[in-house]
């Protein structure tokens, strides 16, 4: 990516069937630690950490985040690789990114693996105005933030704090110390600061309504696997995702829905619970 340096973390054997894994908002390659081992041996996996998450680069102080970007993000690192053909795992935001991509280039997509995310949520005409109002002073309130110093550092216990809380209890602290192998920095005696960019904290700056959204999953051609968890305020109604569904099944042979007991973090906290619906989605490569 021509922003700066991409981190990540890379499993299986250099000749295995490519696979890019992408975590969710303000997480980080970390989510897939406890997954990825569970997964079939065959498989090279790359989880990385997405533009300002992790310790991946942010994007420089005059270009604001658009989570677009991340569908730019993934051709980038296709032809990096030199993949003309992989699969794609994500969760949550990194779902949402793999299902727009997946539509956009689908001759490139053989699987896709969705963790609690159907698609983007959709933007309302009527309220797109107020949303990119609030965007858009969110974001130069942070930057205000930013300019006027770094962070003040918190203890660890109050980082595990923050994310618990900030999940609904979709983290405990057992997942935090994972996601905080590549989150969080030390900077004073049990002084800690976030790796993420703290921009990322504002809403969007661009969104994507619903017939767009449809129209693309029209054309995704890869083997889709949706897995949803079931507690939770992620949890979204299933008349609000249907649609989308049944459009994928205009071009997908295979388009299956599985939901699994559990909060929006579950593949990292009961991995056990999804890896085999995953690895039968992998079986016939």
């Amino acid at each position: 990516m021509t922003y700066g340096n991409v981190a990540g973390k890379i499993w299986g054997p250099p000749d295995g069937h490519p696979v890019l894994a992408l975590h969710g908002w303000l997480d980080n390659a970390g989510t897939f630690d406890t997954l990825i081992p569970l997964l079939p041996p065959n498989l090279r996996i790359v989880a990385v950490d997405t533009a300002g998450h992790g310790l991946s680069d942010p994007f420089p102080p005059d270009i604001a985040y658009n989570f677009v970007d991340c569908v730019l993000g993934i051709e980038r690192l296709a032809r990096h690789f030199k993949w003309d053909k992989f699969s794609l795992i994500g969760h949550s935001l990194g779902g949402a990114m793999a299902m727009m991509y997946a539509g956009i280039y689908p001759n490139k997509v053989d699987k896709l693996v969705c963790l609690d995310v159907v698609r983007v949520i959709p933007t309302k005409t009527e309220t797109i105005h107020l949303r990119l109002q609030k965007a858009t002073h969110k974001l130069l309130k942070l930057e205000n933030a930013i300019i006027a110093g770094p962070e003040t550092p918190v203890s660890y216990a109050k980082a595990v704090e923050r994310c618990v809380v900030g999940t609904f209890g979709s983290l405990d602290e057992k997942a935090c110390d994972v996601l905080f192998k590549r989150g969080l920095k030390k900077v004073e005696e049990d002084g800690y600061v976030f790796t993420r960019d703290r921009r990322l904290l504002a809403a969007p700056l661009s969104f994507i309504a619903k017939e767009h959204q449809l129209f693309l999953a029209h054309k995704v051609t890869a083997d889709v696997l949706i897995i949803k968890f079931s507690e939770g305020p992620y949890f979204e109604a299933p008349e609000d995702y249907e649609q989308h569904i049944e459009a994928l099944k205009t071009s997908s042979k295979r388009v299956q829905y599985v939901t699994v007991d559990g909060m929006h973090h579950t593949h990292l906290r009961n991995p056990e619970s999804v890896a085999p619906i995953i690895s039968d989605l992998f079986k016939d490569l």
